[in-house]
């Protein structure tokens, strides 16, 4: 179906009204079967209650009783709703699914409300947005015929296949690619066709197949049927003097474009200046490329590929190339001695960059750092010379602005992912995490740890200044962490013998100090990851409020990273048009009030922006920009999880048989989960596997613990184990315990 019913209900408005031609025409339908489907969901949405239509004209009804949420199962059947606005899951019964099927977006209803310690129960009334389109399955014979039986434990339901796919039986190794063309309907079976077979056996490019494919990210619509507009760069604020630094994030040639850098010396501090490629200004906003960019959302990336979110003409007319001219949205932030953020200002630019930092240099910079402070620079940094003194003052400048941020109550942890080759770029940290709450931890000498910090910053000083103006941005949120879920972390660390130290009150420490301390733990690594487990995940929202990654409590709506995510474009074209047709109090030109910096913030009263300006923006938040943005985040970041995932496999197959030292890292009453360092590959100890004894689960200690021997496995141990199986396309990788990391059974933790 071209629609789905989430798109369908955001083109419809409870204080208004809309006629089905209307519907036709926002939807895009033009033939007759689709104009069924339509009226086919009407008719269903109107019987749920959640339409009516009266002379012609469709109302949206009020469903406050109807919870938006999204799908999680799991491979044992168990299955939560978990709200899109937060809050506490859902629990679905198998018979209350109304086959929905894991990932699909839902309208719940709570017919059971939830105890101390009981979730609420609910019925699922209406599928909004269906996460499988295609699917990866085995094609077997059965009672019901050809079916294709998923590959994913949490999709048990079988796709019932045409007579004529039953060649792919054939191929012992391979899976096959299906498409659905109908979900389950009362008694009936899901339907599909098989499009193609895949090897699963093939190397990297198969893998990266079988990923894609995975998460139906093929068949999109061409990147390049748009005309882009040209830009004018004698109208732009000249900024070519200015020192201005490349640095090498990503090691893929067609990754998304990265900010520039510069770097001045103020009075009273320094003057960092953030340099954005300039995107949103080279289309036309709601035309074919910019709705097909906010359709996809965000760059996706799989190790050494990128799917990237704007167009192949868009990267090549925008990019940054040293010693060229090139245009770009920048921002002055105004940075005390302490790197605390005094003020900004934004323009319109010309920059025209000097030379390309990359990472090799930056570690051959860090290995004699002491010849490089004396002068002495060795070979390879010889063409940096000319800028030697702009990137050392630039790299003091940006530790400063990170001492901040940590002081501010940001959270580092050093969970990075596995450092394998095929996991490619996304080894490397993001520019910020808009998803998980927290910054993995980077070293001084990675380009992108550099530039994430201005980033963070220069973020931070846009999300002020919307908020001051009133303006219809895209913001990012994440609150700080419950003391009552830091305490639990406390606890549990103390339990494992960490030097933790508690408060005077008896609590545990903020979320930061917590996260400093936990570094240097003994049982540092499995710690880290209970911390990471509680921290507030992040939301998307139309309204300013604390980002704690930045450490930021006002505001945060990033514009640097266009390349990376649709938000930032989008608000990329916001500060466009504000810099362009921004208006002072009575209409006037903008410099009447400093519309482009921070001194305009406790002076505007007034729509900055004309309602012909601005209606663009706040159509889009109200047709649920946010919530498609946040699936769409939630989608890429679970193929890129599954891409490591399948690296992480892959890796431990060809270590199969043998014995290897690993710790700890969770433990639950089916067994033991294990990390094999130093690629952190975790795999499973079923509880039967430890056939040595009866082993009692004891929650608050995480530990298994021996009824005769009292033998004990304790989150950090050190343990041996042997890697026994591996199924890399269920991301399954069995272990069995070799030897205790204890030798006597008999010590108490």
């Amino acid at each position: 179906m071209k629609f789905s019913v989430a798109k369908l209900l955001n083109q419809l408005h409870p204080d208004k009204s809309t006629t089905v031609t209307q519907l036709r025409k926002k939807l895009s339908l033009s033939a007759e079967s689709e104009k069924t489907q339509l009226d086919i969901a009407l008719t269903a949405l109107k019987a749920l209650g959640l339409l009516r239509q009266h002379r012609g004209r469709i109302h949206l009804q009020p469903h406050n009783h109807l919870i938006p949420a999204r799908l999680r199962s799991s491979s044992k059947g168990f299955c939560f709703a978990i709200r899109d606005g937060g809050g506490g899951d859902i629990y679905i019964r198998d018979q209350h699914l109304n086959h929905a099927w894991n990932g699909d977006r839902v309208l719940v209803q709570i017919v059971r409300e939830g105890g101390r310690r009981r979730s609420p129960e609910g019925i699922v009334q209406c599928v909004l947005e269906r996460a499988h389109k295609t699917l990866l399955a085995i094609p077997r014979r059965s009672d019901h015929g050809l079916i294709a039986q998923p590959l994913d434990d949490r999709l048990p339901h079988p796709v019932q296949l045409p007579e004529e796919d039953s060649h792919h039986l054939e191929a012992s190794d391979a899976v096959a690619e299906v498409r659905l063309d109908r979900f389950p309907i009362a008694q009936r079976l899901a339907q599909g066709k098989i499009i193609h077979s895949l090897s699963t056996s093939g190397g990297e490019d198969q893998d990266q197949r079988l990923v894609q494919t995975r998460h139906g990210i093929f068949g999109r619509s061409a990147r390049n049927r748009a005309v882009l507009q040209p830009l004018d760069l004698g109208q732009r604020e000249d900024l070519r003097a200015l020192p201005t630094l490349l640095l090498e994030g990503y090691g893929v040639w067609d990754a998304p474009q990265l900010p520039a850098l510069s770097l001045e010396t103020a009075a009273t501090g320094s003057r960092l200046w953030v340099h954005a490629p300039a995107l949103a200004e080279r289309f036309a906003p709601l035309g074919y490329l910019d709705l097909w960019m906010r359709e996809r959302g965000a760059a996706v990336c799989t190790g050494r590929r990128w799917q990237g979110l704007i167009s192949a003409t868009l990267d090549k007319a925008a990019i940054f190339v040293a010693d060229e001219e090139q245009a770009a949205l920048s921002v002055a932030l105004d940075l005390g001695p302490d790197g605390a953020l005094e003020g900004y200002r934004f323009c319109c630019s010309r920059i025209k960059p000097d030379v390309l930092l990359r990472a090799a240099d930056l570690r051959e910079w860090a290995q004699q750092d002491v010849k490089v402070q004396r002068g002495q620079l060795p070979a390879p940094l010889q063409h940096l010379k000319p800028h030697m003194a702009t990137i050392t003052r630039l790299r003091t400048v940006l530790d400063a602005v990170r001492q901040q941020r940590l002081a501010a109550g940001s959270i580092e942890l050093d969970l990075r992912r596995p450092a394998l080759k095929a996991v490619g770029d996304l080894q490397t940290v993001a520019l910020d995490e808009k998803l998980q709450g927290w910054l993995p931890r980077a070293q001084d000498h990675e380009p992108m740890a550099w530039l994430r910090e201005a980033t963070l910053v220069a973020n931070r000083a846009f999300g002020q200044h919307c908020a001051a103006l009133k303006l219809p941005a895209f913001y990012v949120q994440s609150a700080p962490v419950e003391a009552s879920d830091l305490n639990g972390v406390a606890r549990t660390a103390l339990g494992l013998e960490s030097s933790l130290e508690l408060g005077r009150d008896g609590n545990a420490p903020d979320g930061a100090t917590m996260a400093a301390a936990l570094q240097t733990a003994a049982r540092s690594r499995p710690l880290q990851q209970q911390l990471r487990n509680v921290v507030k995940p992040c939301t998307f929202a139309t309204e300013p409020g604390p980002y704690m990654p930045a450490g930021e409590r006002k505001a945060y709506a990033p514009f640097v990273g266009a390349a990376l995510h649709y938000g930032e474009l989008f608000n990329q074209q916001l500060l466009a048009t504000l810099l362009c047709h921004g208006k002072g109090s009575h209409g006037s030109h903008p410099e009447a009030v400093d519309l482009a910096s921070h001194q305009s913030r406790d002076q505007v009263s007034w729509d900055v922006l004309s309602p012909d300006h601005s209606k663009p923006f706040k159509d889009a938040m109200a047709d649920g920009l946010c919530q498609h943005l946040l699936d769409r985040s939630r989608f890429a970041a679970a193929v890129e999880a599954d891409w490591i995932a399948l690296c992480r496999a892959r890796h431990a197959e060809a270590h199969v048989g043998k014995t290897m030292d690993s710790v700890i890292s969770g433990v639950q009453s089916y067994g033991l989960f294990v990390e094999l360092p130093p690629t952190h590959v975790e795999g499973l100890v079923h509880i039967s596997a430890l056939r040595d004894d009866w082993y009692e689960f004891r929650a608050r200690q995480h530990r298994l613990v021996g009824r005769k021997s009292q033998r004990q496995f304790m989150l950090g141990d050190p343990i041996t184990v042997e890697i026994q199986k591996v199924d890399a396309l269920r991301n399954q990788i069995d272990l069995v315990v070799a030897m205790a990391g204890s030798p006597d059974p008999a010590v108490d933790h």
